[in-house]
């Protein structure tokens, strides 16, 4: 059974002290013909628990190919194992943008900053 997907995963830079929790993004362009391909709650979603920072990103209305690309960035908190504390996200902000390259930049750059 062959199993090899359409397209690639989205490259990402990933730096030291974050984990990618979550990715279902793919090295495609939101069209028509391809908006099935975002149509996941959750595209990308990355932590780092050293300081409790986070984002969730998606594509919204789902899978709509004249949607948006939409991050929220936020804060959590962790206890003493490590898991996180029930109802203590805190929202930070959002970024909206149509365009693919630019939602990238503002992940990319909300990881190397915090």
């Amino acid at each position: 059974m062959n199993s090899t997907l359409k397209y690639k995963l989205q490259p990402i830079r990933v730096p030291s002290g974050w984990t990618i929790t979550i990715n279902n993004l793919f090295e495609v362009e939101l069209t028509k013909e391809t908006a099935e391909w975002f149509s996941s709650s959750v595209l990308l979603g990355g932590v780092r628990r050293s300081t409790g920072h986070c984002f969730d990103a998606r594509v919204e209305p789902e899978g709509d190919p004249d949607g948006e690309f939409i991050i929220e960035f936020l804060t959590i908190k962790y206890d003493h194992k490590g898991l996180p504390v029930k109802n203590s996200e805190v929202f930070l902000g959002d970024f909206k943008t149509k365009n693919k390259e630019e939602f990238i930049e503002k992940i990319e750059s909300y990881m190397l900053k915090t």
